[in-house]
């Protein structure tokens, strides 16, 4: 569902505390010091949790029932191999743009990538997480994301928007109805600020499905390319937003295991004031779209968004300082920089900058990348990573390293755009260094799989000893 800027490249509280959830990146002392290899194990998979104080304003919940089988792991790995083949695909971009070579229908690639870090990666692992919250484990269902995402990844690099790809893609609006009937199903009853951040995740996962029908019905009726436009960025923006308070609901739901207290007053806030102005900033990424009455009102929401964006990255600093690992804390203060740079950027385009994106490619791709890789895909993948027991520190230093590079560099490449009298190669040098900055996240996600591939080889060591994993 995306047209020529793709997405890549273009309340209440809860307090139950579960002894099995692992804290994130957290050791045992005294099992480490066993000779017993089989607490090795259970040490470095960090299984001893350790207890929030009662007095903490903080919502964790459960990953399911108590002695429940999930079908989790599983689909959080794979949502882990998506990521990988999309940021590949990704980095194979970054270097076609400085050294352009044979054998790779740029378009067709850009369109794979995109699909796949939205469906594989974000929209599995964010719905996965979702469920387990829910203590739901719908099986078939997430096996659908699985397979609508693989064939979304040949589809559209082998042909573009040809018409399976496009028959592929409509097929997912069912997935999104899907995804929403059964949230509403097995989330009747509950309650917690981690909760209505997901609820309005998926108000906003039924606004996007609804500019993705708008679209099919204005090209069944030849609208203007406008309408279309609208319709397309519309569908867009309203999934990245389902992405940002899903992910923002699905740390809360991990504070305990990451040993953290969120203040549950500046969430609400976020929320509160977010929410009814998130969808009104979709005409801001199309040309022409800041213009008249719809491009005043996202102008002005974009600029008054940052008032909710703040106070989220308020609340994410704080829950940094309250963390008990090194891994935590850094990843949650990384994680409030990346949000309070989308919400300046888009606070930007707001002012007028947005007409200068819609023309410069790496403007636009800067944008992007700093709202999906560096506010969703770091969010989601500490959610993950604490799901799965995995360690995140040493992939989040990548990340976030390879990132600022990579920012830096599509920076300096759209600096045309302004106009200013530059030194010859600059703009080249920027995409080599955005292509070392690709090259270096990449490597981020290398690391990251293979952790919870350790993790997972350990946890079957610990079952077929036939030991607990609680103990």
């Amino acid at each position: 569902m995306a047209a020529d800027s793709d997405p890549m490249a273009s309340l209440c509280s809860s307090r139950e505390d579960h002894a099995s959830a692992a804290p994130f990146d957290q050791r045992d002392r005294r099992t480490a010091a066993s000779s017993d290899p089989i607490s090795r194990l259970r040490s470095s998979r960090g299984d001893h949790a350790t207890p929030l104080p009662s007095a903490q304003r903080v919502t964790q919940t459960a990953a399911t029932p108590a002695g429940s089988t999930t079908p989790t792991p599983f689909f959080l790995h794979a949502s882990l191999g998506f990521y990988l083949l999309a940021t590949g695909l990704g980095l194979v971009l970054r270097t076609f743009f400085v050294f352009p070579f044979e054998g790779l229908v740029f378009a067709n690639a850009l369109h794979a990538h995109s699909h796949t870090l939205y469906f594989g990666w974000g929209a599995l692992g964010i719905l996965t997480l979702s469920f387990q919250r829910l203590g739901a484990a719908p099986r078939l269902f997430l096996a659908s994301v699985v397979g609508i995402s693989a064939a979304t990844f040949l589809s559209f690099l082998q042909g573009g928007y040809s018409t399976v790809s496009i028959v592929i893609s409509s097929l997912s609006l069912l997935i999104w109805i899907g995804a929403v009937t059964l949230f509403v199903k097995h989330g009747r009853g509950q309650r917690g600020i981690d909760i209505a951040f997901l609820r309005m995740g998926m108000v906003y996962l039924v606004l996007a499905s609804f500019g993705a029908v708008a679209r099919v019905i204005l090209s069944a009726f030849d609208a203007p390319a406008l309408y279309k436009s609208l319709a397309v960025f519309s569908f867009l923006n309203n999934f990245a937003w389902f992405f940002l308070l899903s992910v923002v609901g699905l740390l809360v739901s991990r504070a305990s295991s990451l040993g953290v207290r969120f203040d549950e007053g500046l969430l609400r806030w976020q929320l509160r004031l977010s929410w009814p102005l998130a969808w009104l900033t979709f005409p801001l990424g199309v040309p022409g779209g800041a213009d008249g009455i719809l491009g005043a009102l996202g102008r002005g929401a974009a600029i008054a968004l940052l008032v909710p964006a703040a106070l989220g990255a308020l609340a994410l600093w704080r829950a940094a300082t309250s963390a008990e690992t090194s891994a935590a804390r850094w990843s949650l203060r990384w994680l409030a920089f990346w949000l309070g740079l989308e919400a300046i950027l888009a606070a930007a385009g707001g002012f007028g900058l947005a007409g200068l994106a819609v023309h410069s490619r790496h403007l636009a791709i800067l944008y992007l990348h700093v709202l999906l890789l560096g506010v969703v895909s770091l969010g989601l993948m500490i959610a993950v990573l604490s799901s799965l027991g995995a360690r995140l520190a040493a992939g989040m230093w990548l990340h976030n390293a390879g990132l600022v590079i990579m920012s830096l560099g599509l920076a300096m490449a759209g600096l045309p755009a302004f106009g200013f009298a530059l030194p010859e190669g600059l703009p080249r040098l920027g995409l080599i260094l955005a292509a070392v900055g690709g090259a270096i996240s990449f490597s981020a996600g290398i690391v990251w799989a293979a952790g919870a591939l350790r993790t997972r080889a350990r946890d079957r060591t610990i079952a077929w000893a036939g030991l607990p994993a609680d103990q």
